[in-house]
C-alpha cells in the first residue's frame, strides 16, 4: 500500500509539470488608439476577446466601435485628457485644464455620444489632468449617470481616478502593464510573459497594447499560449466588481445594418 501511494504522489507531481493549473488566472487586454487607420481593424476581427478603447471623432472610430460590438468584444472610449507636456498629440475632442465645467462635461458627452456601444472609458494621456480632483470628479459624475466605469491608464503615479471614482460611486479599474510601449517584437513578448505572472500571482491582470503591426503579430502567437498556462482571456468589464448597465450607449447591435466593411 505504501508503494502505491509513494508511486501515486510521483506521477502527480510529473504531471503537474505538463498540466496547466485550471483556472490560474484571468486577464484582460485593452487595445487604445482605434480609429485611425484601416489596419486597426485587423484587430478588431481577431478571433479573441480584446477590449477595444476607441478615440472619439476619428475617421475609423465609429465604425470599428459598431463592429466590434457586434463581434461581442467591449468598447470603452479612449478620452484624450490633457498631459503635462507633448498636448499637440492629444487629437480632437480633448479635455483640458482650464476648461469650465459646462465646457468639460459637454466635450465629455460629445465624446459619449460619437462611439456607439461603449460601456466605459480610459484615458489617453492624461499625466496632468489625472491629478487634478475638479476635473476628475466631473468625469466621475457624467460617467455614473450614464453607468459608465473608467480604467486608468496609469499615465501617471500620482492619479486620483480611483479614488475620485469610489468617492462618486463609479466602477473603476486600473492597468498592470503596457504591453508594447516599445514598438519590438521581443520585448513585447516579454511584457505579455510579465502579465501571465501577474494573473497567475493575484488572479486577475489587465494589459494595454496598440494597434501596432508588432503588437498584432505577438497576439497571434501568444493568445495561444494563454489557455496552456491556464489564463483565460476575459472582456475587461468581467473583471469589474460590479456588472455594468450599459444604458447610455445602448444594448449589442443585433440587426443593425453596418456601414459598408473596410477592406485592407
Amino acid at each position: 500500500m505504501r508503494i502505491i501511494l509513494k508511486w501515486t504522489g510521483v506521477i502527480a507531481i510529473i504531471l503537474s509539470l505538463f498540466v496547466p493549473a485550471v483556472n490560474a488566472g484571468k486577464v484582460a487586454i485593452v487595445i487604445d488608439d482605434i480609429g485611425y487607420k484601416r489596419s486597426d481593424k485587423k484587430l478588431v476581427d481577431l478571433d479573441a476577446a480584446l477590449t477595444f478603447a476607441v478615440l472619439p471623432h476619428t475617421p475609423l472610430g465609429r465604425k470599428y466601435a459598431k463592429l466590434a460590438a457586434k463581434n461581442q468584444r467591449d468598447v470603452i472610449i479612449h478620452l484624450p485628457m490633457q498631459a503635462r507636456s507633448n498636448n499637440e498629440l492629444l487629437g480632437p475632442g480633448a479635455l483640458l485644464n482650464g476648461m469650465s465645467k459646462q465646457q468639460y462635461q459637454n466635450t465629455l458627452i460629445a465624446a459619449l455620444e460619437d462611439i456607439p456601444y461603449a460601456i466605459g472609458v480610459n484615458n489617453h494621456m492624461g499625466s496632468l489632468l489625472t491629478q487634478m480632483e475638479q476635473p476628475m470628479a466631473w468625469t466621475m459624475e457624467l460617467l455614473r449617470q450614464h453607468n459608465m466605469f473608467f480604467l486608468d491608464s496609469k499615465t501617471t503615479r500620482h492619479s486620483k481616478i480611483e479614488v475620485i471614482a469610489s468617492e462618486w460611486g463609479v466602477n473603476s479599474l486600473h492597468r498592470n502593464i503596457f504591453l508594447d510601449h516599445e514598438k519590438d517584437k521581443e520585448q513585447i513578448r516579454k511584457q505579455f510573459k510579465r502579465l501571465i505572472n501577474i494573473a497567475r500571482n493575484y488572479g486577475t491582470a489587465i494589459g494595454i497594447g496598440h494597434p501596432y503591426t508588432e503588437t498584432y503579430e505577438v497576439l497571434q502567437e501568444q493568445l495561444l499560449e494563454l489557455e496552456e498556462a491556464g489564463i483565460e482571456l476575459v472582456p475587461l468589464s468581467s473583471l469589474l466588481p460590479t456588472s455594468p448597465v450599459i444604458q447610455f450607449a445602448g444594448q449589442r447591435p443585433e440587426n443593425e445594418q453596418l456601414e459598408p466593411t473596410i477592406t485592407e
